[in-house]
């Protein structure tokens, strides 16, 4: 009887700790890129903190990037925001570099600016015109203003969100 009660108890442990676990994202986009034959040229990257799929590499064209987009946004579903930080062969890559780095310098500018963003953790990484937020802040009214300061910014391309709010 004991050892059966034990066995109840380590099975519910085991079934509790696999519930918890919740679903490998980065196995998840890892496959979406190799069943669209994308896995050579594209990479996926996943910051579990923030919740974001960086997919990053260089192919041949914009319909190549749409394609492995889409296969990974398809795979992880609701479970992760996509960041589409692949870079089209051919295209200006300098000029991307140097609008990426005006991006960083504008939002630093403008969030001096706000009273409500002035003072916070709010950390910005931007890679061919996809800017990606994270930091913690104290409102929901701080991380919209933050994301909308990015949106006023004409080189960015899309943003991710994945400031979180402190507790």
């Amino acid at each position: 009887m004991r050892k059966y009660l034990i066995g109840v108890a380590l099975g519910g442990v085991l079934v509790v700790a696999a519930c918890n676990r919740g679903p490998d994202v980065k196995v998840m986009a890892d496959g979406a890129l190799a069943s669209s034959a994308m896995a050579d040229q594209v990479k996926a990257h996943y910051d579990r903190e923030a919740k974001v799929v960086r997919l990053s590499g260089t192919v041949a064209s914009a319909e190549a990037r749409d394609r492995a987009t889409a296969a990974v946004t398809a795979s992880v579903g609701t479970h992760a925001q996509i960041a589409n930080e692949i870079v089209v062969q051919g295209r200006n890559e300098q000029l991307a570099d140097d609008m990426d780095g005006g991006t960083r310098q504008r939002f630093a500018t403008l969030q001096a600016m706000r009273p409500l963003l002035k003072d916070q953790d709010v950390d910005i990484r931007v890679a061919t015109g996809v800017v990606t937020l994270t930091g913690e802040i104290r409102s929901e009214a701080e991380r919209t203003q933050a994301a909308d300061v990015v949106r006023g910014i004409p080189s960015v391309r899309d943003i991710v969100n994945g400031i979180t709010i402190k507790t």
